[in-house]
Parts: structure tokens; C-alpha cells; sequence
């Protein structure tokens, strides 16, 4: 019975973790792809089928390559769940919503059963409230819709499944007892297993090379019973495959995989990417802004400005930075006074720990430590958030828990009436249902959001009019409407933020052309090409415009870039030929055509037309 007792407490919490994130989650089904998706999904023929030399593609180049441009991410397995969805339902929505929705749950799920393993310092059932709590608030929380609801996002989600997913196994191999041959030959395979997933994790997303980190602290939280410098050092020894496997792992990222500069993601040196005192001064208010988003997470949107600060005594690094300074301070004070009592491993010091741990570790990366290409987004907090919902869950269930009516008890002054604990409590659970649904439509509000790109885009300007990538989308969602006036206005308004983003350029270039003003369009491509030389778009359309004036010459010159931005499109060696043969050069014809070919899975259509043209060149 109690066996029965104990399962049902188990899989109840699940249904309605499940229950409930689902019916958000649910409101996302039907959002078309957008955004980073056209690049990275919808014009990217190597995510359209899974083939062995696709698997070679993703494993050998950046996330843009597919459509000859160039980033520093690196993620071959994300690309092959894009890959299974494509498979599946082409562009269609539903099967990309469904799968990050469902990672998403299963990550809910994962909290909830490694929270439920501890020994929190209060009874299995308020332990079962701590992690049921911390997964729900977590699934729940309208921050989480940027990396779920963003099919591009889902890097954050599978990234994280496979680091909980290796965790558990971790711990299961550390605490089970070794009792007989096939007990160790089932902890060996947790091992390897556990290895495995730190692999895919890191093929996921980059920001997997904090897992050894992350492992040390929840070893040295909910592991060893030894004091903290020892659980340190053997923490360490224990950890040693995962650091080999990070360290491999970046060596190779810092070699044959560094597609452009892997540690800093700007193109021009600025005082933020060449100094790191800067990167972390200017890193304090945004963990500010990260917790009040946190506490109160109204007046969310994408591509957030943040103040770049060159000093410490700034306002307001400093009282920030003194609040870190406290915190660590609590932690050794909790530490030190929980020793005094003769118990090593204190419920609340571990809780702390590994909290405040996971928090900053999961920061790591995208704390200032290298130049990434952005300061603050929402969808960073995807895991960081566990760490601070763990402690905030703690205290709650315990606060819950507290009886002593004669220390709880609200005093009237006036009458003298009391009122009981037990109504207290109803009050407090009251406050905490609204706050938690209010939680829960902020995520379903947000998820509506993302289903209407020009409201999405315009929400975020009302927050960041001066960026120029949002007002290029706001562009172009017009342009596509065949709305020309308020295209061109959003474009310019974009190409007058500064000359860091081609595409706006480009943009008000293919207006221009369909107008009929060829000089100016080419005067706009060719700033497009001055900002951004790897940008193709407009190489293809200057090719055009050349070729159309008689003028071979320049259109070669620009087919030829266009070949080495896209060595593996079709399209682009057909127009080569094209060219080559107004140019009466049927052999270099004849070799982009055969060229060409050797990529005819990606484009069958294409190929075909290839094939007619080459027999038509051999009469």
C-alpha cells in the first residue's frame, strides 16, 4: 500500500505538470515559422532530408552554411530534430510545435523527478512540494515561451534535457550501491550513457560546456557527506570524463570548427568585446534586470538594449555587485553555522548552494566571459531560472508547513481578535494560485503574440525603436503584403540606425529595382555588399541587373562570388552556365552544370533542368 502511496505521489505530480503546461503550451501549435527560422528551416535545403551526407554537413559546418552565410554556432543536432520535422510536415507548424512543447515538458518532468531524489531537511512529501513546485513554476513561466515558442530556440530546451538527462545518470551512478558484477556493469553503463548526452548536449548547443561545472556543485550538494574543500577535490576527480569531453570538445571548436571567431562575436572591435572588466561591469545590471523578470515578468519582447558600463563605481554596478559580495557571505555564514551543529550536509546550506550554483553557472556563458552577439535575452534564463525558483520553492513549502500559531498569528490591535494560522495560510495559497495564473496568461498571452508576426515585431519596437533588425522585419512582413509605402518607411527608418545591417539596404534596393531605378539599386547592393560582403542576396540580383544590361563581364564577377558563398546551390551554377554560355564558354558551362548536379538531391527540379541544358551543350 504504501509502495502504491508512494508511485502515486510520483505520477500524479507528473499528470498535472503535464496537464498544465500542455494547455499553455497548446496556444502555439498553429504559429507559422518566422524569423531565424527562414534561415535556419525554411530556405535551408540541408534540414529538408536526413542523409548521410546532410549528417556530414551538420557536423561539419556552422548553423548559416546551409544558406551560404556564416555564424558562430555550431549545432548538428538541433538541426537534425529540425531535419525529423521537416520530414514529417515540411513547413507546416504543428509537428515543430509540438516536438519543442514536449521537450519542454519533459524537462519539467526531469526537475521534478531529481528534486524528489533529495533529502531536503523536511518530510518525502514537502520534499515531493519543493520539486513539484520548482518544475510547475518552471514550465509555467511566461520567459520560457521565447525558447519554446521560437522553433529557432529550441536549443535552449534540448540542451537542457540532455544536461538533466546526464545529471540523473551521474547521480545514479555515484549513489547506487555496488553490490554485485551486474550491479557495477549497470553503473559503468549509467557512466557511458551519461557521457553520451553531455555529447549530444554539446551538439545541441554550445552552452553545454558548463555541465562539469554544474555537476561539481550538485556533487558537492546532494553527494558527498564530506566538508566543502574535500567534496571539492573529489568532486573534481569524479567529474574528470565530463571536463575531457568539454575540453575536446573546445579545442575542436577552436580549430577545425571555428567558422568565423568563436570566442568573439563581433565583427569590429569595440570597447565591450576588447575589455572584460567592461563585459562583467556592464553583465551586474542585467542580472538585475534578469531577477526583476524573474520576481514580475511583465514588458517582455526580443532583442533587448542594455548600457554598457566601464566601471565599477557606476550606478548601479556597485550596489549590485556589494549584493553579490552578501550573498556570498550568506552562504558561508549558513555553512559555518550549520557545522556548529555537527551536521556537514545542511538541508538549507544545500539548497543555497546548488540554487545559487545553478543560477550563475547556467549565466556562465553568456555572462560577458567572451563577447557573444547579444547583452540580455529572456530565453537565457531558461535553466538559470531552476536555481532560483528551487530556493524561492523551499522556503515556500516550508512557510506552508509552519504550525506555531502562538509565532504566526495577525494581531488586531483595535479588537484584540487573532486570526489562526490555518487562515493565514488559506490567504497565502490564495495570493500564490493568482500570482502562479497570472504566470500562466502571461505564457499563453505570449504565445498568441508569436503567432502574429507584425503584432510581435510592432511590441518590441514600443520597447526598442532603435533597432534596426526588428524594423528590417516590420520591413519586409510589409513588403511581402505588397504593401510598398510602409515596407520602404521601415526600411529606412533601419538603414538609418547605422551601417551595421545589410539587409536593409538590400531591402530598399529591391524596391528601387522594381520601380525601375537601376542606378539606385545598385548603389544600394553594393552598400549591402560593403557592410556585409558574405551577404549573397544581393550578388544574385546585381548578377541579374548585369547580365539583363549586356554587361557579362560584372555579372560573371558577381556569379562567381555567389559561387563560393553557395558552393552547394543548384540554382546558382545554372545561372553560371547560363552566363558562360552568352559568353560562348561551353566548357565552363558544361563544368558548372556537372558541378551543380552533384547537389541535384537538394533541388530534384532544378536538376532535371540541368540535365536538359547539358544534353543540349553536348549536340
Amino acid at each position: 500500500m504504501n509502495k502504491l502511496l508512494l508511485k502515486k505521489e510520483v505520477w500524479l505530480p507528473i499528470v498535472v505538470l503535464i496537464v498544465i503546461s500542455g494547455f499553455i503550451y497548446s496556444f502555439n501549435l498553429n504559429n507559422q515559422l518566422f524569423w531565424d527560422d527562414e534561415d535556419w528551416i525554411i530556405r535551408n535545403n540541408f534540414v529538408h532530408t536526413i542523409s548521410w551526407d546532410n549528417i556530414k554537413f551538420w557536423l561539419t559546418h556552422n548553423t548559416l552554411a546551409g544558406v551560404g552565410l556564416k555564424s558562430n554556432y555550431y549545432r548538428p543536432f538541433l538541426f537534425f530534430t529540425f531535419a525529423l520535422n521537416y520530414i514529417i510536415s515540411g513547413i507546416k507548424p504543428l509537428s515543430y510545435h509540438l516536438l519543442s512543447n514536449l521537450i519542454h515538458v519533459a524537462n519539467g518532468i526531469l526537475i521534478f523527478l531529481l528534486l524528489k531524489k533529495f533529502d531536503l531537511g523536511i518530510s518525502k512529501g514537502r520534499t515531493l512540494a519543493v520539486a513539484f513546485l520548482t518544475s510547475l513554476i518552471f514550465l509555467i513561466h511566461p520567459l520560457q515561451t521565447e525558447a519554446i515558442t521560437y522553433i529557432s530556440g529550441r536549443g535552449d530546451a534540448l540542451v537542457t534535457t540532455f544536461m538533466l538527462a546526464t545529471l540523473i545518470l551521474f547521480y545514479r551512478s555515484e549513489t547506487t550501491p555496488r553490490l554485485n558484477l551486474g550491479r557495477i556493469q549497470g553503473l559503468t553503463l549509467n557512466r557511458v550513457l551519461s557521457l553520451v548526452f553531455l555529447v549530444l548536449a554539446l551538439l545541441s548547443r554550445e552552452t553545454a560546456i558548463i555541465f562539469p561545472f554544474l555537476a561539481v556543485a550538485f556533487y558537492i550538494s546532494f553527494i558527498s557527506k564530506e566538508r566543502f574543500l574535500k567534496s571539492v577535490k573529489h568532486g573534481l576527480i569524479k567529474i574528470w570524463p565530463y571536463f575531457a569531453v568539454v575540453v575536446v570538445y573546445g579545442i575542436l571548436r577552436l580549430t577545425v570548427l571555428n567558422f568565423q571567431n568563436t570566442l568573439n562575436f563581433y565583427a569590429e572591435p569595440n570597447i565591450y568585446s576588447e575589455n572584460l572588466y567592461v563585459r562583467v561591469f556592464t553583465f551586474l545590471p542585467i542580472l538585475w534586470e534578469y531577477l526583476k523578470l524573474l520576481i514580475v515578468p511583465t514588458g517582455l519582447h526580443m532583442e533587448r538594449g542594455a548600457v554598457v558600463y566601464t566601471s565599477l563605481f557606476q550606478w548601479p554596478v556597485w550596489p549590485i555587485f556589494l549584493g553579490l559580495i552578501g550573498l556570498l557571505i550568506w552562504l558561508r555564514h549558513l555553512y559555518k553555522r550549520q557545522l556548529t551543529t555537527h551536521n556537514l550536509r545542511p538541508a538549507i546550506f544545500q539548497v543555497w548552494f546548488f540554487g545559487v550554483a545553478l543560477f550563475f553557472i547556467s549565466l556562465g556563458p553568456v555572462s560577458g566571459i567572451t563577447p557573444v552577439n547579444a547583452l540580455m535575452y529572456e530565453h537565457w534564463l531558461y535553466l538559470p531560472m531552476v536555481g532560483f525558483w528551487l530556493v524561492f520553492s523551499f522556503y515556500l513549502v516550508k512557510l506552508l508547513d509552519f504550525k506555531d500559531s502562538t509565532f504566526l498569528k495577525i494581531q488586531n490591535s483595535r479588537s484584540g481578535i487573532s486570526t489562526p494560522w490555518k487562515l493565514c495560510r488559506i490567504l497565502m495559497i490564495t495570493v500564490l494560485v493568482a500570482y502562479f495564473s497570472f504566470f500562466a496568461y502571461q505564457s499563453i498571452q505570449r504565445n498568441l503574440l508569436w503567432g502574429n508576426q507584425l503584432a510581435f515585431y510592432l511590441d518590441i519596437l514600443k520597447y526598442e525603436p532603435d533597432s534596426s533588425r526588428i524594423n528590417n522585419n516590420v520591413g519586409n512582413i510589409y513588403y511581402n503584403k505588397k504593401d510598398m509605402e510602409n515596407a520602404e518607411k521601415y526600411y529606412k527608418i533601419a538603414a538609418s540606425l547605422g551601417d551595421i545591417f545589410a539587409e536593409p539596404h538590400f531591402n530598399l534596393g529591391t524596391i528601387l529595382q522594381s520601380r525601375g531605378d537601376i542606378y539606385g539599386a545598385i548603389k544600394l547592393y553594393e552598400k549591402a555588399i560593403e557592410i556585409n560582403p558574405n551577404f549573397y542576396y544581393p550578388y544574385q540580383n546585381l548578377s541579374v541587373i548585369y547580365a539583363q544590361q549586356g554587361n557579362l563581364t560584372k555579372a560573371v564577377e558577381n556569379i562567381e562570388k555567389l559561387k563560393l558563398l553557395l558552393p552547394n546551390n543548384l540554382r546558382v551554377y545554372y545561372n553560371s552556365a547560363l552566363v558562360y554560355v552568352a559568353l560562348n564558354n561551353k566548357d565552363q558551362a558544361l563544368k558548372d552544370l556537372q558541378t551543380g548536379l552533384k547537389y541535384a538531391e537538394l533541388d530534384p527540379q532544378t536538376g532535371e533542368l540541368m540535365k536538359s541544358f547539358i544534353k543540349e551543350l553536348q549536340k
